[in-house]
């Protein structure tokens, strides 16, 4: 079977375009001002949204002017953008996420609708699941969606009224996938920020990843049309969010690799810079085969099985969650404990901003 990817040509000149994107709009001094005053850049968000740049389209279809890429393309977006800044990349990750139900769900017509929005207009979207109680648990979901009739009994529009947590871009989003529990079970619903009732709450102070907008979703009585149900009917809302696990898992243990090589790389580079005792840190075994070795050892199994799971993705429709789940685990992991001991590789400089790698080991903690 043939993959669903890019070609090589089309793949390189998005990842030179994220490059040229980063080196021109996301320096370090920036991104360390920002990470300081615990600032969201929105400016930055859109703009990597913009049809100059365009970096979602990615994981837009074609047919709605994206590029289609496949598992491996948003795989190999995703890690490069973390090895940037994980806390940016994960406003890229947010929209995808929102996006997701739409892609699963909706049906023709209302992705000609949406995705051609998101695509065209550089939409921030937001994923409107997690709730405070609740947390990732969306079988205990409590935001309800109360339908409203016409004399005739239609429905013509749902009541929403709830509260989401920890939503990535809640404050800054255009577009949300609200899940709500309908009559009939839970259901997504397309709610643009426009609508009245939907208002972003409480912006999380955050450990790390303090470049991407974490907030509250409020919803207070908002309205929206019947038509804005993802897909026909009510009670189909947990099979859309299982339905794209495997994919938004292989996307997170990117940004889990990501995150683990720009620490590790960081670590080589000082090795061949300090010297202590006489000689460079490169070329003292008791430092590499224990700060630097296992490191790029793991980083090296996490990225091959992310590109095997990435491959599965792109051969067949199945979701493969468990891969996913396995991929997620390992990577992010790896990941972390590369972040860990890059701190320790640059000794009490580790500790200090000017170096990063303290700031990719909160970033990555994630």
């Amino acid at each position: 079977m043939e993959l669903k990817r890019l070609d090589s040509d089309t793949l390189h000149t998005i990842l030179e375009t994220l490059n040229d994107f980063a080196e021109r709009e996301m320096p370090f001094d920036k991104r360390s001002k920002w990470d300081e005053e615990d600032v969201c850049p929105e400016a930055l968000v859109k703009t990597m949204l913009s049809p100059e740049v365009g970096l979602h389209l990615v994981f837009i279809p074609e047919e709605y002017g994206g590029l289609g890429g496949g598992a491996y393309d948003v795989y190999r977006l995703s890690c490069e953008f973390a090895k940037k800044d994980v806390g940016v990349a994960t406003s890229m990750l947010a929209v995808a996420l929102g996006t997701d139900p739409i892609r699963v769900g909706c049906t023709p017509e209302q992705k000609q609708k949406w995705m051609t929005r998101i695509a065209e207009e550089g939409l921030i979207v937001a994923y409107g699941v997690t709730e405070p109680e609740a947390g990732s648990n969306v079988e205990s979901l409590k935001t309800k969606a109360e339908r409203i009739t016409d004399a005739s009994g239609k429905v013509t529009h749902y009541k929403l009224n709830g509260v989401k947590q920890f939503i990535s871009n809640g404050g800054i989003a255009n577009l949300y996938t609200i899940l709500a529990k309908a009559p009939d079970g839970p259901t997504f619903f397309v709610v643009e920020r426009t609508t009245p009732g939907i208002s972003p709450g409480k912006q999380e102070e955050k450990h790390g990843i303090r470049l991407s907008n974490t907030s509250q979703v409020i919803l207070e009585d908002c309205i929206v049309p019947a038509e804005n149900i993802v897909g026909t009917k009510e009670g189909e809302g947990i099979k859309q969010s299982n339905e794209v696990f495997g994919f938004t898992r292989l996307m997170v243990a990117a940004f889990g690799l990501g995150g683990g090589l720009s620490a590790l790389e960081r670590a080589i580079a000082y090795s061949k810079e300090r010297k202590q005792f006489g000689d460079y840190l490169y070329k003292k075994q008791g430092y590499t085969h224990k700060l630097i070795v296992p490191n790029a050892v793991r980083l090296a199994a996490a990225q091959a099985y992310i590109e095997y799971v990435a491959e599965l993705l792109d051969s067949s429709e199945e979701d493969r969650q468990i891969e996913g789940s396995v991929a997620k685990f390992f990577s992010t992991e790896s990941g972390n404990k590369a972040a860990e001991d890059a701190i320790q590789a640059h000794g009490g400089y580790g500790y200090c901003k000017e170096y990063e790698v303290e700031k990719i080991k909160r970033d990555v903690r994630i």
